[in-house]
C-alpha cells in the first residue's frame, strides 16, 4: 500500500517536535531561562524610565546621540558615585557585621533583665516564655536577613559580567524603540488594535507619572533618613539611610519598614539614641505620608490619597510586601481598563 505524502502534516509535526525540544530544554534550564528573562524585564523597565529623558534630548540631537548621550551621562554619575559611596558603604556593612555577635548578645542581656523584670511584677510565665520566644526569633531573623543581604551583595559584584547586558539591552531598546513597537503591535488583532492602543497610551502616561513620582519620593526619604542619622551619630548611617530610601518602594509604609534596622541598631547602642532614632523616623514617617506621599503621588497619578492608602493595605493583608509595591499601579491600570470597557459597552448599547 502506498502512502500518500502530505505537506501541511509534514509541516505540522515538524512544528510541534521542534516546539517540543524547545519546551523540554526550557523546563531542563528553567532558572537560567527565568534568569534571562529577569534581564530582558530590568532592561525594559530602565529604558522605559529613561525615555522620556531621551525624548526630550531628541528634540535637539538624533535619537542615536541622544541615548548615546543620556549613557554616558548616567555611567559617570553612577562611577561617581561608586566612588564617594561605596567605599563608605562597605566599610560600615563590614563593620555592622563584625558587630552582629555583639548586638546578639545584647538583645539576650537585655532580654535576661526583662524576663527578672516581668518575675518581679508577677506576670505569667507563659506570657513571659512567648515574649521572649518572639523576641528571640525577631533577633534570630534580623541577623540572618542582614547577612544575607551582605552575602548578595557579593554575590552580585561576582554576576557583574552578565548584568553588564542590562545597560546593553537597554540601550537598544530605547535607540530602536519604534521597531520593537511594531513587532508587539503586530501581535494586536486589527478588529481590536485601535482601542487596545489608545487604552495603551492612557496607560502609559499614568505609569510614567507614578514612576517618577515614587522615584522622587524615594530620593527625598533617603535623604532624609541619612541627613536625621548623621545629626543624631548613628552609627552606619549611611547604610541605614541607603536602607530606608529602598524601602521606599513600599509606599506610604516605606519609612516604617526602613527605619527598623536603624531602630534595633539604636536600641543596642544607648537608651537616649534610641530615642533620637524614634524622633528622626517619625520626623520623616510624617512628612513622608503628610506631606510628601499625598502631593506627589496623588498628584502624578491623579488618585485620590484615600484609594491609595485603601489599596496599599488591600495588597499588604492579601499579598504582602510585594504585593504593596505593586498595589497603586495596579490600580491605575486596572481603572483604565475597566473604564474603557465600560465606555465600549456603553457605546455599543447607545
Amino acid at each position: 500500500m502506498k502512502i500518500k505524502y502530505n505537506k501541511k502534516v509534514t509541516v505540522l509535526i515538524l512544528a510541534i517536535v521542534i516546539l517540543a525540544i524547545i519546551l523540554w530544554g526550557v523546563i531542563a534550564r528553567w532558572s537560567k531561562v527565568m534568569e534571562i528573562v529577569k534581564y530582558i524585564f530590568y532592561s525594559i523597565v530602565i529604558a522605559y524610565i529613561l525615555t522620556p529623558i531621551s525624548r526630550w534630548l531628541e528634540n535637539y540631537l538624533s535619537r542615536p546621540k541622544a541615548v548615546l548621550l543620556l549613557f554616558v551621562a548616567l555611567i559617570i554619575i553612577i562611577i561617581s558615585l561608586m566612588i564617594l559611596l561605596i567605599p563608605l558603604l562597605i566599610r560600615q556593612g563590614i563593620a555592622l557585621l563584625d558587630k552582629l555577635p555583639a548586638f546578639s548578645q545584647q538583645v539576650q542581656g537585655m532580654m535576661i533583665k526583662v524576663q527578672r523584670e516581668m518575675k518581679r511584677l508577677g506576670i505569667p510565665y507563659s506570657i513571659q516564655s512567648t515574649l521572649s520566644q518572639y523576641i528571640d526569633d525577631m533577633n534570630d531573623q534580623f541577623i540572618s536577613y542582614i547577612k544575607e543581604k551582605m552575602d548578595g551583595a557579593v554575590d552580585g559584584v561576582g554576576k557583574a559580567a552578565a548584568i553588564f547586558t542590562i545597560p546593553v539591552l537597554s540601550f537598544y531598546f530605547m535607540k530602536d524603540r519604534d521597531y520593537f513597537k511594531k513587532i508587539v503591535i503586530g501581535f494586536v488583532p486589527k478588529k481590536i488594535r485601535k482601542p487596545i492602543l489608545q487604552m495603551a497610551t492612557e496607560i502609559n502616561k499614568i505609569l510614567d507619572r507614578f514612576i517618577r513620582g515614587q522615584m522622587l519620593i524615594a530620593l527625598i526619604v533617603g535623604i532624609l533618613a541619612t541627613i536625621g542619622y548623621l545629626i543624631i551619630r548613628l552609627p552606619y548611617a549611611a547604610i541605614l539611610g541607603l536602607f530606608a530610601g529602598i524601602f521606599e518602594i513600599v509606599p506610604y509604609f516605606g519609612p516604617v519598614l526602613g527605619a527598623i534596622p536603624a531602630v534595633m541598631i539604636a536600641l543596642l547602642h544607648s537608651p537616649s539614641k534610641l530615642i533620637a532614632t524614634v524622633i528622626v523616623v517619625i520626623l520623616v514617617q510624617q512628612l513622608e505620608s503628610n506631606v510628601f506621599t499625598p502631593k506627589i503621588m496623588g498628584d502624578h497619578v491623579g488618585l485620590h490619597p484615600v484609594f491609595i492608602i485603601v489599596s496599599l493595605w488591600l495588597a499588604g493583608v492579601f499579598f504582602g510586601v510585594l504585593g504593596m509595591f505593586f498595589a497603586v499601579p495596579t490600580v491605575l491600570i486596572l481603572r483604565v481598563i475597566i473604564k474603557n470597557i465600560y465606555l465600549a459597552i456603553v457605546s455599543e448599547k447607545y
